[in-house]
């Protein structure tokens, strides 16, 4: 992962708070980072909010800081920090609401100041796979739970579908050394995910995230 990368060759500082542009490092290892948000590529191809825990390594990869110009080292904005005791909380809601013709200028300037990635400005133009898949039961995330889980379910004939959103199954047990029916447990990730894999009626999603379930359809709205 980006993150790993960035960790691996003594970069700590990775971004800028939003509001006192304080600086910010990678905090976690996984969806639920709030610091490391990178923008990826440039063109149609660009990706805002992109969390560095997220992003795979490929070859050419184009990552930058965002919140920050023109740069994280040497950020403008910064001097928010040294003013914080100025502007607490909600300030500007008031400050700025005068005269009122000016409020359309001032909020630009405060919703840039505050700001994240930036969204594509050109269309992407390449075509993209989608799936209509239908299951019994949707099990969430492959860690011990959900391979368990969706194993047993999968045993009794009913349609699976399991989504993670990570590129390799097994959540935490990828990173500890407990056992689970007397092997190593990512050698119990490896042989219950083959055995998955090779039943008809279930359907492995890695790479992807299940957001939302809908009255009117028996099929999970999902993002990859």
């Amino acid at each position: 992962m980006l993150a790993s990368a960035l960790l691996a060759n003594g970069e700590r500082f990775v971004a800028r708070s939003w509001k006192y542009h304080r600086p910010r490092g990678i905090i976690t290892a996984g969806v639920e980072e709030p610091n490391a948000v990178v923008q990826l590529e440039t063109g149609a191809y660009t990706v805002p909010n992109a969390r560095a825990t997220e992003v795979e390594l490929y070859q050419g990869l184009i990552a930058k800081s965002v919140n920050a110009k023109p740069s994280i080292e040497n950020d403008r904005i910064a001097v928010n920090h040294r003013i914080a005791r100025f502007i607490p909380a909600g300030f500007y809601y008031k400050t700025f609401m005068w005269p009122r013709k000016f409020w359309p200028k001032y909020e630009e300037v405060i919703r840039d100041a505050a700001g994240l990635g930036e969204a594509p400005k050109h269309l992407d133009a390449d075509r993209y796979d989608k799936c209509f898949a239908h299951c019994d039961v949707l099990v969430v995330g492959g860690g011990p739970s959900g391979l368990a889980a969706a194993h047993a379910v999968a045993l009794s004939g009913a349609r699976v579908i399991l989504v993670d959103d990570q590129r390799e199954l097994g959540g935490t047990l990828l990173s500890c050394r407990a056992q689970i029916d007397g092997q190593p447990a990512i050698q119990w990730v490896q042989k219950v995910e083959a055995e998955l894999r090779r039943m008809p009626d279930v359907k492995i999603l890695s790479r992807s995230a299940a957001f939302g379930y809908q009255d009117h359809t028996s099929s999970p709205s999902r993002s990859a």
